[in-house]
């Protein structure tokens, strides 16, 4: 086989020899050129799944550091409720005295058990109080370093049109008893 290309290749003139060297340099570029394009499209689609990666990883760490926080947070509002001995009666009379409202009713609502920990509350019913004293009053009575917080509200407006009867549910969260 190898006489008979090589003679074949003899019977050939300088001018077919130089054609056929040429298209034999031609073909083995498109050959080089196909197997360079080939692996270049591999490497890139590679390059393009590490930077997705990487790309993931940087989220997933930040989602990690947002979870570190969260997680701190909880313990801090479960120490905080562990150790809260607010008294609701007691807290309230002190921010209405400080806010000279008058408050017509004081119910103690029977405590709710929220997953680990209980909320103990307490209805307050106001007769008549004007609106900057009364938002001045809520503000005041919402407390997170004691975890006061006002639970439900309703405000009606008086027959006198310038004062609200207002009832609220003030509430604080405790340490629930294990059963």
């Amino acid at each position: 086989m190898k006489e008979r290309i090589t003679a074949y290749l003899e019977g050939l003139s300088s001018r077919e020899k130089s054609i056929l060297a040429a298209f034999g340099g031609l073909v083995a570029l498109f050959i080089v050129a196909g197997i360079y394009l080939l692996f270049n499209e591999a490497v890139e689609t590679r390059r393009t799944d590490l930077r997705e990666r990487n790309a993931l990883l940087v989220k997933i760490e930040g989602y990690r550091e947002h979870f570190r926080r969260a997680r701190e947070r909880e313990s801090q509002f479960s120490l905080a409720v562990q150790t809260n001995q607010t008294n609701l009666n007691s807290y309230l009379n002190g921010v209405r005295e400080a806010f000279g409202v008058e408050i017509a009713t004081i119910k103690e609502l029977k405590a709710e058990r929220k997953g680990e920990f209980l909320k103990e509350m307490v209805e307050v019913g106001i007769r008549s109080i004007d609106m900057p004293t009364l938002m001045s009053f809520l503000y005041a009575l919402e407390n997170k370093a004691r975890l006061v917080f006002i639970d439900s509200l309703a405000i009606k407006k008086r027959f006198d049109g310038k004062n609200y009867e207002v009832t609220l549910v003030v509430a604080t969260l405790k340490e629930g008893a294990e059963k």
